[in-house]
């Protein structure tokens, strides 16, 4: 029995000592990662267990947490233009950290924008027509001291405009039906608005006696028929940006473009990023003018601080391609907005009766 008992306790003995030993140098290694870290930490996690078993099974169920990616912060409202206004820097202003973004120039795009949750722009500028309509529908701010529900914001043209690397001289809109000298598809708005103006100018009507013509439904008959005859080679085209890339693909040889967009394609050409060659003409430019209006869904505070703006920087739209040769000065078909809110929607709806099959 004796010599059992003194065998056991020899045995036990270096089992003692290895647990001194881990005990001595776990406590000497959790001091020293204390002083390391420094005193400046407040806390620091444990595993429950010294041993090296229990801080590794700490380890492996450790929790991983995944963040979220914070959300876009959508830009806040700036002022409104026409496509191609930015690269062709078309807006005049004595403000220039103006905030600019671009819109279509569609009405509906207009009503739409007038009453989202959230505004798209502090204001916009808008056809007379549209400006008309808005401010009966009250999709735009009223003005104390104006009728109109706007205030002037410059012009915008349209141009006949034409690739010079295919055509030398500059054409007319008699030369834009003439396909058996200059042969070739032509662009044209997709609408009555300016494309009936176009099509009597082609045909021989001054300036002067558009809107008389197209008063009358034999002028309106006129019109239609000068377009039917174009039909066949006609690339229509309905925003600004659709002109554009009518011209840097050289979808045509002549078309009716936004002066803002044959600037803003001929800075890329300069720029190498496009091959268009087209160039505007200066003679029977039609051109419209432009107002800013404050779309109803701007708070009131922030409407009467942006009326100040407008009426103290006056920003407005000019662009007409340069230079301008000497002796060729240029020409202008006022658009009649008083025309267009009386007759417009027949007419729109006659001309896409007529011309709708063949939209792109």
């Amino acid at each position: 029995m004796c010599l059992c008992a003194l065998l056991l306790l020899s045995s036990l003995e270096p089992v003692a000592q290895a647990a001194s030993t881990r005990s001595s140098h776990d406590a000497t290694g959790i001091s020293t990662f204390f002083t390391s870290v420094g005193h400046g930490i407040t806390s620091v996690f444990l595993p429950g267990s010294a041993s090296a078993h229990g801080h590794e099974h700490g380890r492996h169920r450790r929790r991983i947490v995944h963040r979220r990616a914070a959300a876009p912060v959508a830009p806040e409202p700036g002022f409104g233009v026409p496509e191609g206004t930015i690269a062709a820097h078309a807006l005049t202003s004595s403000d220039n950290t103006l905030r600019l973004v671009e819109w279509d120039g569609q009405t509906t795009t207009l009503q739409t924008g007038s009453h989202a949750a959230k505004p798209a722009w502090m204001a916009v500028l808008v056809t007379g027509t549209q400006l008309a309509q808005a401010c009966a529908g009250g999709w735009v701010h009223t003005l104390d001291d104006s009728p109109t529900c706007g205030i002037p914001g410059g012009v915008s043209d349209l141009a006949l405009t034409w690739d010079r690397s295919r055509l030398a001289t500059a054409p007319g809109w008699q030369d834009f039906w003439d396909v058996a000298r200059h042969p070739g598809r032509r662009g044209l708005h997709f609408g009555a608005r300016t494309t009936l103006e176009i099509a009597l100018l082609a045909d021989g009507v001054a300036p002067q006696d558009i809107y008389p013509t197209l008063s009358t439904q034999s002028g309106v008959d006129r019109a239609f028929r000068k377009l039917d005859l174009l039909r066949p080679y006609i690339v229509w085209w309905t925003t600004a940006a659709d002109a554009a890339r009518i011209m840097e693909q050289s979808s045509a040889l002549m078309l009716s473009a936004p002066s803002t967009e044959v600037t803003s394609v001929s800075s890329r050409v300069q720029a190498g990023a496009a091959s268009s060659l087209f160039v505007a003409g200066t003679q029977n430019v039609l051109r419209t003018p432009l107002f800013w209006a404050i779309p109803a869904n701007v708070p009131a505070d922030s409407a009467h601080r942006t009326l100040a703006q407008l009426r103290m920087h006056a920003p407005h739209l000019e662009d007409m391609p340069g230079p301008v040769p000497p002796g060729n000065t240029p020409t202008f078909l006022t658009v009649s907005d008083t025309f267009w809110s009386q007759h417009g929607e027949a007419l729109e709806q006659q001309f896409e009766a007529r011309f709708a099959p063949q939209t792109p």
